[in-house]
């Protein structure tokens, strides 16, 4: 006897068919899911597509779902983008290129700034999905001149300082 299969389609349709393996074609084809409700002839009440033995198997042979490359590779929601945590050396280098503002302590930080830029730039080469290009350009630009600015400024006026200092007169003996 062949049964006679109720499917209540996601589209609130009822389809009909006669054949289980129309049912697992469309399994296969993702047409139908494993909570599709069915009603199978002589049955009282409605059932799902994996509760029925007959199709049950069907689910356990369909392969898992494929998710495009795009999506697999942005499973962070895009977050690395805005705050490359894959490369700390950027981020580290971003903020010391904006604290790098401070006078003298700004030496320091914005020659780290360039330094750790520079080479958060050679690790995104190395690492494409570390991200981090553009807050690297931020600490090696802003810490590199402020950091060689503050220096520069420092040099100066430690020169003009030497260069004002009255000179020391040897004792004259006679």
């Amino acid at each position: 006897m062949i049964a006679k299969y109720k499917l209540l389609g996601s589209d609130g349709q009822e389809y009909e068919t006669n054949s289980a393996e129309q049912i697992k074609q469309w399994i296969m084809e993702e047409r139908v899911e494993r909570k599709t409700p069915v009603l199978i002839e002589g049955a009282k009440d409605w059932n799902f597509l994996e509760m029925v033995p007959e199709f049950a198997e069907a689910f356990q042979q369909q392969p898992p779902p494929v998710r495009p490359a795009a999506t697999q590779s942005k499973s962070d929601g895009g977050l690395n983008a805005v705050i490359p945590y894959k490369n700390v050396r950027a981020l580290l280098a971003y903020y010391f290129g904006v604290f790098s503002v401070i006078p003298l302590l700004g030496i320091l930080l914005g020659l780290l700034a360039f330094v750790l830029g520079i080479s958060a730039l050679y690790f995104r080469r190395k690492n494409p999905a570390a991200g981090g290009a553009v807050h690297a350009w931020i600490g090696i630009l802003v810490g590199g001149f402020f950091g060689f600015g503050w220096l520069a400024v420092t040099l100066w006026f430690f020169v003009t300082i030497v260069a004002h200092q009255p000179q020391a007169h040897p004792l004259i003996s006679h």
